[in-house]
């Protein structure tokens, strides 16, 4: 579940470099982006043998950190 949680990751800063690069793109249009790799999340995770709950789990928790992350970084960039 580890490599899962670190591969998750990877997939999120991805995210963050689209979302970056899309900045002027609608709000629907980014929540489909979020949406699209949220399921490629979920669908990676269940791809390592992780049962349906555990893959959900992971994911919503490996969006949790990144946002939180994401939100500090902002917050207390120099």
């Amino acid at each position: 579940m580890y490599v899962v949680f670190l591969v998750q990751l990877l997939i999120w800063s991805l995210f963050s470099l689209v979302e970056w690069r899309s900045a002027h793109d609608h709000f629907i249009f980014k929540a489909l982006l979020f949406m699209i790799f949220m399921y490629v999340a979920f669908l990676l995770a269940l791809r390592f043998r992780l049962t349906k709950r555990q893959a959900c789990w992971t994911t919503l928790l490996t969006i949790a950190i990144y946002f939180l992350c994401r939100g500090l970084f902002w917050a207390y960039r120099l």
